[in-house]
């Protein structure tokens, strides 16, 4: 028995016939390390989610956001600062050898 249906591609193969498969990235002076290169045949719209998902895990935006903001509340600060100040007095401790 025949099969009477043309033998189309199934699935993401005819659906971006239009879509360009080469890398448009543009060359910046600070780049962001974060690229995603389009799989052949796949949904422009799959790749940018795909990006945004690495985006998110980076956290590119929260450290821009941290370099961008020009406004911290004082309490703010100085926590940074006691969490830095324990950090580094754990640091010491560690790296001093044990004493005989």
């Amino acid at each position: 028995m025949t099969d009477r249906r043309p033998n189309k591609p199934r699935g993401n193969e005819n659906r971006n016939k239009n879509y360009r498969d080469f890398d448009r990235t543009p060359i910046s002076k600070h780049p962001s390390h974060v690229t995603v290169q389009p799989k052949p045949g796949e949904h422009p719209e799959r790749a940018i989610k795909r990006f945004l998902k690495k985006v998110k895990k980076e956290k590119v935006l929260e450290i821009y956001r941290e370099k961008v903001d020009y406004y911290k509340k004082p309490s703010a600060i100085r926590r940074r600062k006691a969490i830095r100040r324990k950090a580094l007095l754990k640091k010491q401790k560690i790296e001093e050898p044990p004493e005989r």
